[in-house]
């Protein structure tokens, strides 16, 4: 190959590179416009919440958990799915103090693999369908970021990342 061809070869596949450069970075924006926020509305007792739909990985039902020792109460064991444990959360129990007898169980993505108990899941919205209300003093709150209005049912939208410090912080002074 001559070096004019060399050249010609090296200024196509630049030029290619940065066209498909510029045709990510647009349907990235795209994506971003046609992908709204939405939130999945859950029980846990008699209680409606929210998580961001991005947050849960996947949603079981009737999985075995098996208890744990030394751990806080609300903390039910760790149920096995796919060969990995995930904690067992009775989120009813972490919030208010009233336990729940349900084997429905929202599988969160995050490192420490944590799942909710949860009593009912209810619905999807997006962002378009609710009024979001955010928090601006998160101290009052640390386990939510914000609450989502739709119909005349309002619900706390999970800070997941303080749920997890809270756990974190108990499991090591218990």
């Amino acid at each position: 190959m001559s070096d004019e061809q060399t050249e010609e070869l090296e200024e196509l596949t630049d030029d290619l590179l940065e066209e498909i450069l510029e045709n990510q970075i647009i349907s990235t924006d795209e994506a971003e416009k046609s992908n709204p926020t939405s939130y999945l509305v859950f029980k846990a007792g008699d209680i409606n919440y929210a998580v961001n739909s991005t947050e849960v990985r996947e949603i079981l039902r009737n999985n075995e958990v098996y208890p744990m020792p030394f751990v806080p109460q609300y903390i039910k064991g760790v149920l096995n799915s796919y060969g990995v444990p995930f904690a067992v959360v009775d989120f009813s129990l972490f919030t208010s103090g009233r336990p729940q007898d349900s084997r429905l169980y929202m599988l969160l993505k995050n490192p420490n693999n944590i799942s909710i108990q949860v009593s009912e899941i209810q619905e999807f919205h997006n962002e378009s369908e609710v009024t979001v209300k955010n928090l601006t003093n998160t101290e009052d709150a640390p386990f939510f970021t914000g609450a989502i209005s739709f119909d005349d049912v309002t619900a706390p939208i999970l800070n997941i990342n303080g749920i997890l410090e809270k756990i974190r912080s108990d499991l090591e002074n218990s």
